[in-house]
Formats: structure tokens, sequence, C-alpha cells
């Protein structure tokens, strides 16, 4: 994200401690975090091979922080905290411990936290995370907005996931449930870079610029976000409650990563990712589409087979080269069993180019 951070802080009469103030718990290994600013952004950037390199930035529209390296490490305790909180992967690999539970969030991949739910970022890999965060105040004021929506469409915006999981979570009567929504791309990474890199990059540039009408401007960005987060056709989005919806998550997980390697990823692999046993994922596939791992990847390879039969003109036996494929017969019958034609004959019925 090209936007150049200041090191230096604003305003010198301000700290972080206005902003963010931490409580201990009848726990010592957990910790509550008020926020008292309307929202806030933040960006780690973390490197466990080198912590110097590391980095902590904190924006609000009253001020920006660098904060040592040394804060990170400080604040990777399980924790509660008074506001809503996305987090958003934009490089690398970073793992959430989320009651009890192991995720892993790849580029483009988000989370919604309530302020029940404990959780923390596991410091163990290498990545780029931006979060954001939301008063319930400033909610209520996005809610409020509806009624004064002059579009149709714009009303219908507000009857989503999103919304109905910040609304419920501000009855008085919440009955102070663990849950949190998640959010897995269905988009490809250059895709992100163009839709939702670009809303954070305009945030941060209106923060560091403000001008007349900039508040307006954050709130219009915010709604693009939650517009695209969703959309079905962008994102799969699971509100994990239940024991049943812990399932479906990782069940997305595993989409995604079987998506991302076209299929072709080692069972060995796909548990190093997702730190479960292997024949509970396989379980997991079978539930959720009746097919074992083996039948479910094939799809997402043969899948980009024919996208690349069609789409360029590289050799049935490059392709098949290129998925991983060492009998180029297995790779054959394979296919002909999807599509019920052969490699060849699938190019000249549907190809652009042929070869």
């Amino acid at each position: 994200m090209p936007v150049t951070i200041d090191s230096s802080i604003k305003k010198e009469a301000i700290s972080p401690d206005e902003f963010i103030s931490i409580h201990g718990t009848d726990d010592s290994a957990h910790f509550y975090q008020e926020m008292t600013a309307p929202f806030t952004i933040s960006i780690i950037a973390f490197h466990p091979e080198e912590i110097s390199d590391s980095a902590f930035s904190f924006f609000t529209p009253s001020a920006q922080f660098n904060l040592p390296a040394a804060e990170i490490r400080g604040h990777d305790r399980m924790h509660q905290h008074n506001c809503f909180e996305f987090a958003y992967v934009l490089q690398g690999n970073m793992y959430q411990l989320v009651e009890g539970k192991r995720y892993i969030y790849t580029p483009g991949s988000c989370c919604l936290m309530n302020r029940n739910t404990l959780h923390t970022e596991e410091l163990a890999t290498e990545f780029v995370c931006i979060f954001f965060s939301i008063s319930f105040e400033f909610v209520e004021k996005l809610i409020s907005n509806e009624s004064s929506m002059l579009f149709p469409v714009e009303q219908e915006r507000f009857d989503n996931l999103i919304f109905h999981f910040l609304e419920y979570n501000l009855e008085k009567d919440h009955p102070d449930s663990k849950d949190f929504l998640d959010f897995v791309p269905r988009i490809t990474e250059t895709d992100q870079k163009v839709m939702v890199h670009d809303i954070f990059e305009k945030m941060l540039t209106t923060i560091l610029s403000p001008y007349y009408g900039a508040t307006y401007r954050l709130q219009n960005l915010f709604f693009q976000l939650i517009d695209i987060l969703c959309n079905p056709r962008y994102y799969n989005a699971v509100h994990v409650t239940t024991k049943i919806s812990m399932e479906s998550l990782l069940f997305s997980r595993i989409d995604q990563i079987l998506d991302e390697h076209h299929g072709r990823i080692s069972n060995k692999r796909l548990v190093q990712f997702l730190n479960y046993n292997g024949s509970y994922l396989g379980k997991i596939v079978k539930k959720h589409t009746g097919q074992s791992l083996f039948d479910y990847s094939m799809n997402f390879t043969m899948e980009h087979a024919a996208k690349l039969l069609r789409d360029t003109e590289k050799s049935v036996s490059e392709i098949a080269s290129e998925l991983k494929f060492s009998n180029r017969t297995h790779f054959y019958r394979i296919f002909e069993n999807h599509y019920q034609m052969t490699p060849k004959e699938y190019r000249k019925e549907y190809g652009k180019a042929v070869t």
C-alpha cells in the first residue's frame, strides 16, 4: 500500500494511551482492550526472523503513531475489546487463535470479531495485516443513516450479513455470545488489490489528509468494503457460532487452499496449513461434498486444466506437467472422466486457439 507513514506523533501532547487502554482480567492470560476513538486503523507488519524490522502503525482521525516492534510482542495474548474489529490480511499467512481454535488467514482473508470473543494473532509467521476497529457509537450512526438514504438500492445495502451481525451485537439484551464473521476470498490476489486494498489506501489517505466532508468519505469507503465482503461473487462469508459453523469455516479454508493450488497439494501440506488431522479434513470434505478429498481436489485441477486448454496454446503435455502429472495417460483418463471427452476434443470444442 503506497501510503507514506510519518514516524512522528502528529500532536506532541497525545499518546497512544489516550485512544487505547489495556486492562487486566481475573485470568492473567487474558486482557481487555478499550478503545476511546470512534474508529482506528492499525497495520502490523510482522517478521519473526527480524523482529527489529517489524512495525506497528496506528491511525485515528486525531493522531498517527508508529510504535516500537516490542509493542507487538506485548499484546499477543488472548483478549476481548469494547469495539468491533475487522482483520484483513494483506500479505503472508497469519494464524488467529479464536476461543481455543486455530485458523489460518491467507492474503485476502478477513474476519469481524465482536466484543466478547477471545482471540489473538499468533506471532509466528511473516504477515502484514490491517485492523479496522469501529466503536459502537460509530456503528449506530451508520445504521441510523438507513432511513435517510435517497435510493432504494442504498437501503437494500443494510440488509446484509455484516449489518445484521452489528445490529444484533448492539442490542441491549444481547446474550454476550462468542461469535464472529469469517470471509474467504473467491477473487484473485490481483482483484483483491484493485477492489479491497484500494479502499484501505483511500481510508488512510483521507485520515492523513482530511478535508471538509472527509467523515462522509470514510463512511462511504466503509460501505464499499461491506458491499464487497457480503457479495457472494467475491467472498464466501460464514457466521461462526456453533460447531457446525466451525466445520463450515474449516471447509471454506480447505476450499480456498485447493483453489489456490489448483487442487495439487499434498495431504501433508494441507495438514501443515490447517493444523488438523488429515483424516478429519477428509471427513469434513466428504460431509460437505459427498466426495473424497482426492476427488474433490481433482475438480479444481480439471477446472484449471480446462481453462488452460481454452485460453492458452500450451500443449496437453505441458498442461499435464504444469499440474504435476508425471503420467500423461493418468491425466487423460481423469480429464475424460470429468468432461466426457479427451483434452484435445475439449480444446477443439471450446478453445480459442488450437495448437
